[in-house]
């Protein structure tokens, strides 16, 4: 039991050792001393929500992931956002995508997408919507209780977002927008702090982003509207997160059916589909809350 218990402390620390890795790696490789701070921020405050949850019951299990999601919250509002004036909403990536093909200058914000959206969902899926996605870091504390089902046809609105995400930024330089004037300070070819236009982008984004999150909460009863109806950088995650390497999984137990985890899926997944075949979780709107293990009685789903 002593053994157990010590294994299962180990684990709740990995994600810290993990991002203290990543964090001393990126600042070797690209020599920026913001990833000694952001990565092991993250890491650290999954660790913290771990160990929080690991004495809970139920749904109460979820408090640790809430806070783990509220602490990861300020490293890209505050440090990044207004600090380093570094906009990582897809919107602007656009932005840093066009002027590092047409310059060769290369952004850190296009390593957070690398990691977090392009390349991490390979193993966590869609872990960073649940876990890191600033957002939904204040979504997931409203006063909500209920969970409805958003109906299909709301969920495409996701791709006209996308497409307007993707195409306003090229409409703005296509209409002579001085972007790279606006936006960035050159250092070596590596952005180290934007300029005033970055921050104004920056609080625009974020402050539509968060009064139509809170409006869609409320109107259709659930939390996480926002992500299954608006959301475009959900899209840029999907495909690879049907074959991520992490995905909720059936456990020897058997399922009973009772349909307590698609009822309380923040997302929507059909779980008691997959786990009563026998099979991995793999939809792509998994945001690996884990609120399907912390409800099902009999311990038949695992992550």
């Amino acid at each position: 039991m002593e053994k157990s218990l010590k294994r299962e402390c180990f684990k709740n620390y990995i994600p810290l050792l993990i991002g203290i890795f990543v964090g001393i790696s990126l600042y070797i490789t690209v020599g920026w001393w913001g990833f000694l701070i952001i990565f092991p921020w993250i890491g650290g405050s999954i660790s913290i929500g771990l160990h929080v949850s690991k004495d809970k019951k139920g749904k109460g299990k979820d408090l640790g992931r809430r806070i783990t999601i509220l602490m990861i919250l300020p490293v890209f509002l505050i440090f990044l956002g207004v600090i380093q004036r570094e906009n990582l909403q897809l919107e602007e990536s656009v932005f840093y995508v066009l002027l590092f093909l047409s310059s060769g200058l290369f952004i850190r914000v296009l390593i957070h997408y690398a990691v977090a959206k392009l390349c991490g969902p390979l193993i966590w899926g869609r872990g960073f919507c649940g876990w890191a996605c600033w957002t939904a870091a204040i979504l997931d504390w409203l006063p909500i209780k209920e969970n409805r089902v958003i109906p299909q046809k709301y969920t495409r609105i996701r791709y006209l977002t996308f497409t307007l995400s993707i195409f306003v930024p090229i409409l703005f330089i296509l209409g002579g927008y001085d972007w790279k004037y606006q936006h960035v300070n050159e250092s070596g070819g590596i952005i180290q702090e934007g300029k005033q236009g970055a921050l104004i982008w920056f609080f625009v984004g974020n402050a539509l982003y968060y009064v139509v999150g809170i409006i869609l909460a409320f109107s259709f009863k659930k939390k996480r509207a926002f992500c299954k109806i608006v959301c475009p950088v959900s899209l840029v995650m999907k495909p690879q997160t049907r074959i991520a390497l992490i995905q909720p999984k059936p456990t020897e137990n058997k399922c009973i059916s009772c349909n307590l985890c698609n009822k309380n899926c923040p997302m929507d997944v059909d779980i008691v589909n997959y786990i009563s075949e026998g099979k991995k979780v793999r939809s792509s709107e998994c945001i690996l809350c884990g609120m399907c293990t912390h409800v099902c009685p009999e311990m038949a789903i695992k992550i």
